[in-house]
């Protein structure tokens, strides 16, 4: 297996959850901690190789030394930050579709996950699901719709097998991204005790993510299963506001009233939500871990990791 973008949030979780007799190409590039943590980690099925996906001569060196054709694909690089997007387009689309074009004008997958994104459905509102036409305006959002449409370009060029298109809406808990509220939420609540939390714009826009656990669960129900060919939406189904989620996460904490600060605007305002039930008829996936649990959860390895580099 080739993991494109393993040293991000999603593929360090993955890469250390996937069966041992896997062997596992995981690239990297700027993250340059990658390589020690994968030693520290004990993953000896995982090689860890830097690369620049959006440089094609790189790639295709990289391809003449490893080899071109792999079993499976999850592909996770991409800009990762929706408002990064707005201001940096250009950069957003080197980051998302570049890559893609890049490593699939130089490698051949028999299976191919592309990690796409629910902000495809930006600017709609209610229900949505694969079958509603999109014409989203964020650059985060097209950078990712776009990819999807070229996922099926290769296939038609016989560069990839089969593919599954899933269109995730989140995840939080180890090795996510400082900036993301999951985190912050953690250190305000159960570190800092401080009923008082900030948010960006009016808390009425949706959120919908899954403790991280339960997203790579539900990454190997599907490599591991022949279905394919598809494009899925992979989402807990039961969004909270964001105000929800703050008095949620304080309530988790012992915490019973919070003051919530509406400051700025958010550049991704979703009004749209989305079923599981396509990933539990498929795949036989359904989230198990419940917010409480997975801020539990997340609360323990961030203790656990500043103790430890506390010494």
């Amino acid at each position: 297996m080739i993991v494109p973008g393993a040293s991000g949030f999603i593929g360090r979780n993955l890469i250390s959850s996937v069966p041992s007799d896997w062997e596992v190409l995981a690239l990297y590039n700027q993250s340059h901690d990658f390589p020690v943590w994968v030693k520290q980690m004990k993953l000896r099925h995982v090689t860890a190789v830097r690369c620049d996906l959006t440089d094609e001569a790189a790639v295709r060196d990289l391809a003449d030394r490893v080899g071109p054709g792999f079993d499976m694909c999850v592909f996770l690089a991409a800009n990762g930050d929706p408002a990064y997007s707005v201001d940096h387009p250009i950069q957003d689309v080197h980051a998302t579709v570049v890559t893609l074009l890049c490593f699939l004008s130089c490698f051949k997958v028999a299976k191919l996950v592309y990690f796409s994104s629910g902000a495809v459905y930006d600017g709609l509102h209610g229900m949505v699901s694969p079958d509603v036409a999109v014409s989203p305006h964020l650059p985060y959002a097209i950078s990712h719709w776009v990819c999807e449409h070229y996922v099926r370009a290769f296939v038609r060029q016989g560069r990839v097998g089969q593919y599954m298109n899933l269109r995730f809406f989140g995840a939080y808990g180890p090795y996510e991204p400082a900036r993301k509220i999951y985190g912050r939420l953690v250190r305000r609540f159960g570190f800092e005790r401080v009923p008082k939390f900030s948010v960006r714009g009016d808390g009425n826009n949706y959120i919908d993510a899954m403790y991280v656990d339960d997203t790579i669960r539900g990454i190997l129900s599907v490599l591991e299963s022949d279905k394919g060919d598809l494009t899925v939406d992979f989402c807990s189904g039961a969004p909270l506001t964001v105000n929800e989620l703050v008095r949620a996460a304080a309530r988790a904490f012992g915490i019973a009233e919070v003051e919530i600060e509406h400051t700025g605007q958010v550049p991704e305002y979703i009004n749209f939500h989305a079923s599981a039930e396509t990933m539990a008829h498929l795949f036989h996936f359904r989230p198990k871990i419940c917010l409480e649990e997975g801020l539990q959860r997340f609360a323990e390895f961030l203790k656990r990791r500043e103790e430890a580099q506390n010494g």
